[in-house]
């Protein structure tokens, strides 16, 4: 009575562990891998009648009806027998699928076959009129429950598939082995691999698929069907090394089972449990199979197996299991804080978009301003020993200084680079108008007088006098040698613009509850922010207007250069050309007026 006692002891704890199982894979937690027994073969191993005499569940062995996702059988103790179906459907699906699979819900009783059970299931999941019909990550559960079934979870995965056909194409083959390697490869799957002895096992693919994901076999199960089929093809001898373990590249620590499957004359009628006893017994009562141990042959010898290595590997991940879960569950929470309160009226809704605008406000102005001060005990602009161990990027916090540093950042730009050409005097020296910069290639003024402007002088004449050259032409020299301008105007908008978003992120994300932040962003600030860009890139476009307008220069500085340079230029020995005269007025006409208008805030 006592080994009884504790016997059921045992059971119900099982019972309680394989449901708590059920109940996290139910609610499909995302990153947590559950222990589990994968059933994998080869669509002709014989897998339907492994799974038959292990759960005694009659599965379709016709290939019209193989299996095309996973399936989940859970075996469970009860007084009263039930026989439940319904699908789990992938959490990627669209709403309205998963609710329509959900609601997927059948009792297998003697008014409604399994067969025709499963057959609504296919067409449910993988219906024949849609692509990628194969392989989908909806799992399909089925619930038997009952006073004499062994406590066990297989999952049965689609049957592997070598060379297309009629029912399966390439991108089916390929789907089905995605589906089985993600199985196969996580470390917490005991992995039920099916051979038949009909032919040489170095061709089957379940074989090299173990090999691959569990090089050293300790989370493999082999099994072999057709045993009877093994003397047929010559390979009896070799097949019964394998199952006892002296075959090194398929050894697996866990052992090898060898079932007596039906044969096709038996497929009129299921073989019953008392009938499929006998069928083995007798088998393996003689011939060459009747020297394994008992403990590996038969359907009951494996269904004990696979109920007690289930049992160990799950408790093997239980306290993995356990901190897993409650990392996720400190995630969730923090999550759902991150929501705030929830208000349930317009009123409520309206003060709290206030007090939040009214916070982002109070960090706004002092990013703005420039004082950076943080407000109450807030702390939201960075510490000053934070600021010094950073020495490549200012904190997007500091609106201003990045918007400064930009600036400046812009006005060496055009002073270096807004220029076409590098011009210098003909000594070697940097000319008095332009700044000598690092470029591919350069010339002297006189040079480029001689060979450009003169020319340009010739090709433009006008009604002026012999001798003389249009002062109108100094402004055509100008809108070429500036053209660089828009350019960097444009990188140079862009930038703050970035800056500016940049900013607004991290006051969004440090006051904004987390379930406003995209609603924020996309109904409210992103409209105006495009307005205001929009705006910007209206003055960058003035620019370019602008350039093409012949401004005259009231500087006193440009006659005051103009006047240096002719003294300084004009000798007893040389004077100066009218093509050097127009290239002199134009640098000084564009090195007065090139100063950029920095961005400032309003």
């Amino acid at each position: 009575m006592g080994d009884a006692l504790g016997s059921q002891d045992i059971a119900n704890e099982q019972q309680a562990l394989l449901d708590l199982i059920d109940k996290i894979q139910y609610a499909q937690l995302e990153g947590i891998r559950l222990p589990r027994i994968a059933v994998v073969g080869d669509q002709s191993a014989g897998k339907s009648s492994v799974l038959e005499a292990v759960t005694g569940i009659p599965f379709p062995r016709d290939a019209g009806a193989c299996t095309r996702f996973a399936t989940e059988i859970r075996l469970r103790r009860a007084k009263e027998e039930k026989f439940n179906v319904q699908i789990l459907p992938d959490v990627s699906r669209p709403a309205h699928e998963r609710d329509r699979l959900q609601r997927f819900a059948t009792s297998v009783n003697t008014s409604t076959s399994f067969e025709t059970v499963m057959r609504n299931a296919v067409t449910e999941i993988a219906p024949q009129n849609i692509p990628g019909r194969f392989a989908t990550k909806d799992v399909l559960v089925v619930e038997k429950s009952g006073p004499d079934l062994p406590l066990l979870t297989v999952v049965d995965l689609p049957g592997l598939v070598k060379v297309a056909n009629k029912d399966q194409s390439e991108d089916d083959i390929q789907a089905i082995n995605d589906l089985t390697d993600r199985y196969m490869k996580s470390s917490r799957t005991i992995i039920l691999a099916i051979i038949g002895g009909n032919q040489d096992y170095v061709q089957a693919p379940v074989l090299a698929k173990a090999r691959h994901f569990d090089p050293r076999g300790n989370r493999t199960i082999g099994v072999l069907t057709k045993p009877d089929l093994t003397r047929t093809i010559g390979l009896e001898d070799k097949f019964i090394a394998l199952v006892n373990n002296k075959d090194k590249h398929n050894e697996f620590k866990l052992g090898w089972y060898v079932l007596r499957n039906p044969g096709p004359d038996d497929f009129d009628h299921e073989w019953s449990p008392e009938e499929r006893k006998r069928k083995e017994d007798e088998f393996f009562s003689e011939g060459k199979w009747s020297t394994l141990p008992s403990t590996m042959r038969g359907s009951f010898a494996l269904k004990q197996k696979l109920s007690q290595q289930l049992m160990k590997h799950i408790a093997q991940y239980v306290p993995k299991l356990r901190k897993e879960i409650k990392e996720l569950l400190v995630k969730c929470e923090a999550e759902l804080k991150s929501l705030g309160a929830g208000k349930d009226t317009i009123p409520e809704m309206r003060r709290q978009l206030i007090t939040l605008s009214m916070e982002s406000n109070k960090l706004v102005t002092p990013a703005v301003d420039g004082t950076y001060k943080n407000p109450g005990t807030e702390k939201f602009f960075p510490k000053i020993e934070r600021l010094t161990d950073s020495k490549t990027l200012t904190p997007p916090q500091r609106l201003r200084a990045r918007v400064v540093k930009e600036n400046e950042r812009f006005a060496m730009r055009v002073r270096e680079q807004g220029h076409k050409l590098d011009l210098i005097s003909s000594s070697g020296t940097a000319g008095d108008v332009m700044m000598k910069i690092t470029r591919s290639s350069q010339t002297t003024k006189e040079e480029y007088a001689q060979r450009v402007i003169e020319p340009f002088i010739e090709e433009n004449k006008g009604t002026e006098f012999i001798g003389d050259y249009n002062p109108r032409l100094v402004y055509h020299l100008f809108h070429d040698f500036s053209e660089n301008w828009p350019m960097l105007a444009q990188e140079h908008k862009d930038n703050v613009g970035v800056i500016c978003n940049e900013f607004l992120a991290e006051v969004i994300d440090y006051v904004w509850p987390h379930y406003m932040r995209e609603k924020l962003r996309t109904e409210f600030l992103a409209p105006q922010i495009t307005q205001l860009l929009g705006e910007a890139q209206g003055e960058v476009d003035k620019l370019g207007a602008d350039q093409m307008y012949e401004v005259q220069s009231y500087d006193p500085e440009y006659e005051q250069r103009l006047k240096n340079w002719r003294t300084e230029t004009s000798t007893e020995e040389r004077q100066f050309s009218r093509a050097e005269e127009l290239l002199e007025k134009m640098l000084i006409h564009y090195d007065v007026g090139k100063l950029p208008v920095p961005i400032q805030f309003e």
